[in-house]
Parts: C-alpha cells; sequence; structure tokens
C-alpha cells in the first residue's frame, strides 16, 4: 500500500470504518512508514488540540489554511 492510498483510508483508520483486513494493511503501513507515522501523530495532535473547539469559533482564513494543510496529502516528500 503506498502513502498516498493510506493518507487517503487516515480518516477512516481512525474512526475505525475500515474492514479489519483493510485496517491491518493500513496498520502495518503505519508501522513501517515513518513519514505516514508522523503524519498520523500530527492529525492525532491536531484533533486533540482543535477537539474543543464550536463550530464559528476559527477565523475562517485559518479554517481554509487548515483544510489546505491536510488536503495537500503532503508527507514530507514522500510517496512510496
Amino acid at each position: 500500500m503506498s502513502c498516498a492510498d493510506v493518507l487517503a483510508l487516515l480518516t477512516d483508520y481512525l474512526e475505525e470504518a475500515l474492514p479489519a483486513a483493510r485496517h491491518r494493511v493500513v496498520a502495518d503501513h503505519l508501522g513501517g512508514c515513518p513519514a505516514c507515522a508522523a503524519w498520523l501523530a500530527q492529525v492525532r495532535a491536531t484533533i486533540a488540540a482543535l477537539g474543543c473547539l464550536r463550530d464559528g469559533s476559527l477565523p475562517p482564513s485559518v479554517l481554509a489554511a487548515l483544510r489546505h494543510s491536510f488536503g495537500s496529502g503532503a508527507v514530507g516528500g514522500a510517496a512510496k
């Protein structure tokens, strides 16, 4: 599984919405890919930091920057 594939499945992975076999494949990739593991850690940290915010509490420019950052799929330039 490529890094791009893992990133596309990361939300479902975190929400435990993947079938068991797919979840294991993603977990195996994350266990062996430092770039994707770092991306997962960043997503978890962002969720923890922003989880307490209510709708409308972020300025539109900050929300747009976050969406752009996570939408870019950049993982330290790694592409397996």
